[in-house]
């Protein structure tokens, strides 16, 4: 592991708070409500981690008579998602799959757009909007390759269609036993929270507010993240 992530870790480890891993994948369900806002509201309608939303939104553009690049700002973000993607898989493949080491490196990723935004303060357009969604695309992406080794089932942390789905037709109102509802309602209730207070959050302060509220979030989220309950993954 690198001497810099390891310092990080062993302070955190040390001095930081500690949650559980199920905390911490609700943690993270917030982050994503906060980033999502604050890139959408104030830097260009782009999403950093919904991809459905930016795939959707440049076929809209191009649909509807928009010059390709006109919008390359969504390409921009699915490709840093993707490298993202990349690393964060190969980093789960790797002999440190089962540390914290890909965690450590999204937190840097996060931290390095949160401190540009500050010091940048980008605006809905231009090359400092670029970096920014760049490295939060690439966090968000290695933060989705990561999860899927180490998620929870119906603990979404992105995408809500799915548990919405299962939280409705697995109820007793559709003749199934209410299995797991307390934990795809919370997902989806905290996923909404951090998306409602990301968005205030922007519009009456700044875009870097919320970044820096979901660096916080993460970095408590990062003590649990890696303490897998076996009975919380098979259930």
């Amino acid at each position: 592991m690198f001497p810099g992530l390891r310092s990080i870790l062993r302070w955190e480890r040390e001095h930081g708070p500690h949650v559980s891993h199920i905390t911490g994948l609700y943690l993270i369900a917030g982050l994503c409500g906060l980033v999502d806002a604050a890139c959408f509201l104030s830097l260009g309608e782009v999403f950093a981690e919904m991809m459905t939303g930016n795939l959707l939104l440049f076929c809209f553009f191009v649909g509807t008579g928009h010059p390709i690049f006109q919008h390359a700002v969504y390409l921009i973000a699915l490709g840093a998602f993707a490298l993202g993607a990349i690393a964060g898989g190969r980093i789960v493949r790797s002999a440190h799959g089962h540390t914290r080491l890909g965690f450590a490196v999204e937190w840097v990723f996060l931290a390095a757009a949160t401190l540009l935004s500050v010091i940048l303060d980008p605006g809905s357009s231009g090359t400092a909007r670029d970096v920014v969604i760049s490295l939060l695309a690439f966090a968000m992406g290695m933060q989705n390759a990561l999860l899927r080794r180490h998620g929870v089932p119906d603990l979404a942390t992105n995408v809500m269609t799915l548990t919405l789905t299962a939280l409705v037709a697995e109820s007793t109102l559709s003749g199934g036993k209410n299995e797991r509802w307390q934990r795809r309602f919370g997902s989806i209730g905290i996923f909404m929270l951090g998306a409602g207070v990301g968005a205030a959050l922007t519009k009456t302060i700044a875009p870097w507010v919320p970044l820096l509220l979901a660096l916080a979030c993460f970095s408590v989220a990062l003590t649990g993240l890696t303490r897998q309950d076996p009975a919380a993954l098979k259930s």
